[in-house]
């Protein structure tokens, strides 16, 4: 009987037992978050409020204004530092955070409401954000107030449908800080890093229609060394501005969707050998003062000017055709020999020089890096010129140069 008594409550306390362990794991659940309140503003409305003008301002916003958005960037990886950016139906906005690690707490395809007042709208070189104005500048909201002013509400759910791109010519105002895909394109500068180590760098992308989007990396960002792929496919990011140039920027390398990997392969495309005169066989022009001659000691072209007076000297290319349908056409200099005294000396690129008149040609700096913009590149009437001034005995001897570019698949 003693025994029977003993089951029943050895029994009795093992049911007490899991029934308390199991109210335990029910109240470990996180509650959802919900927020007491509705927007009662579009964030299009809130950005109608600030007019971006020639230099970074701000305008006060509406006490009582709720805005509601979805978040679509991530600090995770490094690439999008101290800031959330959240999109509605009608438009995105950035808002500033003094806080390096959101990403526990905000995550992609997070519901947020952020009640405005005391807030203000600005922009930073046009791109408009959400903050506080100080000492001339947009400031972020500090750690501690974010719970002042933000508040989750609902399950992480899916991130927004990208708003889908075949150029850069489809891009309306509308779009800024907004999820994009970038569809059918590729790097024009494949196997470079996605940054540079000492500063935050921009690579371009090159639509199926050959305009270009610039991607902007942190050099933070875990990433950064990483190369760009080659071949073609889609990127996906957050679609910003930088006074006039129009920005992306990926969350990770998931937002890359470039599958074809083939490797890098460099071939030269055109190569010029100024050991012989390029006037007489290869159809180069010297224009505007006379200067350029062909310097048989040293084996190059060159300029100079014994005189006091300076001078203004081009030697311009023939057009250059036949370099479309590459990536990364480059520019290289010939680095034997080639000897700039004092005096200024420039590269240029030209589409529109029609052979005869300098001065009535666009005329622009090829980069320091050599890489030609793909819609010169493509340019049947690209045309290269070194043009310089100089006076007293100075001189810029240039041996050869060619044109170099990596083959797409």
């Amino acid at each position: 009987m003693n025994m029977i008594r003993n089951i029943k409550l050895f029994a009795a306390a093992v049911i007490l037992v899991l029934a308390g362990t199991s109210c335990e794991k029910e109240m470990d659940v996180a509650p959802v978050l919900t927020y007491n309140g509705q927007a009662n503003m579009t964030i299009a409305e809130l950005n109608a409020l600030h007019q971006v003008g020639s230099a970074d301002s701000f305008d006060s916003i509406p006490a009582g204004t709720v805005i509601s958005g979805i978040i679509v960037s991530s600090d995770q990886e490094g690439n999008c530092y101290k800031y959330l950016t959240i999109q509605d139906e009608t438009g995105g906005i950035q808002i500033k955070i003094d806080n390096s690690s959101l990403y526990p707490k905000y995550q992609i395809g997070q519901r947020i409401y952020v009640e405005c007042t005391g807030l203000v709208i600005g922009d930073y070189c046009k791109n408009r954000q959400l903050g506080f104005w100080s000492s001339g500048s947009m400031a972020s909201i500090a750690s501690s107030q974010e719970p002042l002013y933000i508040f989750r509400d609902g399950l992480v759910g899916a991130e927004p449908a990208p708003i889908v791109l075949n150029s850069k010519n489809e891009i309306t105002e509308d779009m800024l800080n907004k999820l994009v895909i970038l569809k059918d394109c590729h790097f024009a500068n494949p196997g470079e890093t996605y940054s540079d180590p000492d500063a935050a760098t921009s690579r371009d992308i090159v639509m199926s229609d050959n305009s270009v989007i610039v991607l902007r990396t942190s050099n933070y960002a875990k990433f950064a060394s990483q190369p760009l792929p080659n071949g073609t496919g889609d990127i996906v990011g957050i679609l910003t501005v930088y006074n006039t140039t129009l920005q992306l920027t990926i969350r990770s390398l998931d937002d890359v969707r470039i599958t074809n990997t083939a490797p890098v392969e460099t071939i030269d495309l055109y190569t010029v050998d100024f050991s012989t005169n390029p006037i007489e066989n290869q159809g180069w022009s010297v224009l505007g003062d006379e200067g350029w001659f062909y310097y048989a000691a040293g084996h190059s072209f060159a300029v100079q000017n014994q005189g006091a007076t300076g001078i203004d000297s081009w030697l311009v290319s023939p057009a250059l055709s036949g370099l479309g349908g590459y990536d990364n056409v480059t520019l290289v200099m010939s680095n034997e020999s080639c000897q700039v005294t004092n005096g200024s000396a420039y590269k240029y690129y030209s589409v529109d020089f029609n052979g005869i008149d300098v001065t009535s040609a666009t005329w622009t700096e090829v980069p320091a890096n050599g890489i030609l913009p793909p819609e010169a590149a493509n340019n049947s009437n690209l045309r290269i010129a070194f043009r310089y001034n100089g006076y007293n005995g100075d001189y810029w001897k240039i041996p050869g140069i060619k044109i170099t570019a990596v083959a797409r698949n």
